[in-house]
């Protein structure tokens, strides 16, 4: 069994003293919050806060306790069980640099397969499903263990300082980690959000599936995760765009939810016409839709060593153009920068390596013009065609989804498998950015909208409240 982000638990048969806090209010399925905290930390805190974004806790404990109170209330507003859902909570340090951190983790503490009113005949399912499922608890004991970083708050260096945000509006500011967000997400990492197979490996939870393998597909072998040997899942799990979900209530719900897919359309020559995906910038302007962007192609010149990774002011004419430049040697941000400086309506930049797309990330408030990532046959390509010319369209493209393959909605599988995220979130393509992707986003608002969370979830058998 595992648990989500990063760390490994089996089934737990606990014997810790529980304080158990009362739901925040009768719902659909109360869910009902395990404090795992020995006094005086966690969500004991006793160190005085002021109340902050309507959360009106006084001390840090309290608004710890008033957070987990209200996530439990809006998933609890989301599922119908007739079993009270026990989930268990502490903090406790977890990894943290000053740039990235393990805001969390969690999982099932329990998994069943075989019961009077199972999905599947020899499938696990998570225990709070289970419990749903089956119509009473199989185990007195709790559902779900969830872990959070103590070291966000109580270590200056951790993600420089910013701490944790404990409002409920999801206003948080620049450097703070939402709380809110973090623990909607890793609730719904215990409720079913989440497979027990090792991706690593390609080995099954004691050789048998589970309800989330049953809908893993993997477009290159057009089979389920249930369907595959070991070796089979293993090369799945590094699959990239190949292996997405398809549950029929996300797929129908897709594109309700997923906007438009950042694209490349090339215009000319006739022989590269097409829409390619692309990785918009975490900077500059986002792309729009209709005209979108668009311009003839030329390749940066700095004059300098490669002289197209465009590290140094660009000394060709790329004024009114969309100016093509190289991964490398210098941020992503300063590259966009040296080409708007020269007049460039946009930026393409190709990837130096051989798979996937450059990551775009990078901050930079001067910059006015879009700029995007291709992978390095894309560039090749494109720079195969500069003569006699190349156009091009930088656009969200409508018939297309964000974040989807040949229509469903994609699992995170990176090239190298990151134990406790892989497959078991959405891709970080999705556009807009999903609560069960496996980075925390700042525009998530979890208490206004579960986007295709909940209809994962009625895929693997739990059924949403009207």
């Amino acid at each position: 069994m595992k648990a989500h982000h990063t760390n490994v638990f089996g089934a737990l048969g606990l014997s810790l003293l529980f304080l158990i806090a009362p739901a925040a209010q009768v719902s659909a399925s109360d869910i009902v919050l395990v404090n795992l905290d020995p006094p005086g930390a966690g969500l004991n805190d006793p160190t005085p806060a002021d109340p902050v974004g309507g959360n009106p806790g006084t001390t840090v404990g309290e608004q710890r306790v008033n957070v987990y109170l209200l996530a439990a209330q809006l998933w609890g507003a989301e599922l119908e069980s007739d079993v009270p859902i026990f989930v268990g909570a502490t903090f406790q340090p977890l990894f943290c640099s000053p740039t990235s951190a393990t805001l969390g983790s969690a999982g099932a503490t329990y998994v069943f397969r075989d019961f009077p009113g199972a999905v599947a005949p020899g499938t696990w399912h998570h225990s709070a499903l289970a419990d749903a499922l089956f119509g009473d608890q199989l185990v007195d004991d709790i559902d779900i263990i969830s872990f959070f970083n103590s070291d966000i708050d109580d270590d200056p260096t951790c993600l420089g300082g910013g701490g944790w945000y404990y409002g409920l509006d999801n206003n948080e500011g620049a450097g703070q980690a939402d709380f809110l967000t973090v623990v909607m997400h890793e609730i719904a990492h215990g409720l079913g959000f989440a497979n027990f197979a090792n991706e690593a490996s390609g080995t099954l939870f004691l050789g048998f599936p589970d309800v989330y393998t049953l809908y893993s597909l993997d477009l290159t072998t057009g089979m389920t995760w249930d369907m595959m040997t070991d070796a089979e899942r293993q090369a799945s799990a590094v699959n990239g765009p190949n292996v997405v979900w398809n549950g029929p209530s996300v797929n129908g719900m897709a594109p309700m939810v997923l906007g438009a897919r950042p694209s490349l359309q090339v215009l000319r020559p006739k022989a590269l016409q097409g829409s390619y995906e692309v990785q918009p910038a975490a900077f500059g302007p986002p792309l729009t839709g209709g005209g979108g962007t668009t311009g003839q192609v030329v390749l940066a010149d700095d004059g300098v060593d490669v002289g197209s990774d465009a590290c140094e002011p660009i000394v060709n004419n790329v004024n009114g153009k969309i100016a093509l430049v190289d991964r490398g040697a210098c941020t992503f941000a300063s590259k966009v920068a040296n080409a708007q400086a020269a007049g460039a309506k946009g930026v393409i930049i190709a990837n130096n390596q051989p798979a996937g797309r450059p990551p775009m990330a990078g901050s930079d408030p001067s910059i006015e013009i879009p700029s995007v990532g291709i992978t390095r046959d894309e560039g090749d390509a494109i720079k195969a065609a500069l003569k006699p010319g190349i156009n091009v369209k930088l656009v969200l493209d409508d018939d297309f989804l964000a974040g989807t393959t040949e229509g469903y909605v994609r699992l995170y599988a990176p090239g190298v498998v990151a134990l406790g995220s892989s497959i078991s979130h959405w891709d970080t393509t999705a556009t807009p950015n999903l609560l069960m992707e496996p980075f925390i986003n700042s525009d998530l608002m979890p208490s206004m909208d579960l986007d295709l969370t909940s209809y994962l979830f009625e895929d693997i058998g739990w059924e949403l409240s009207p």
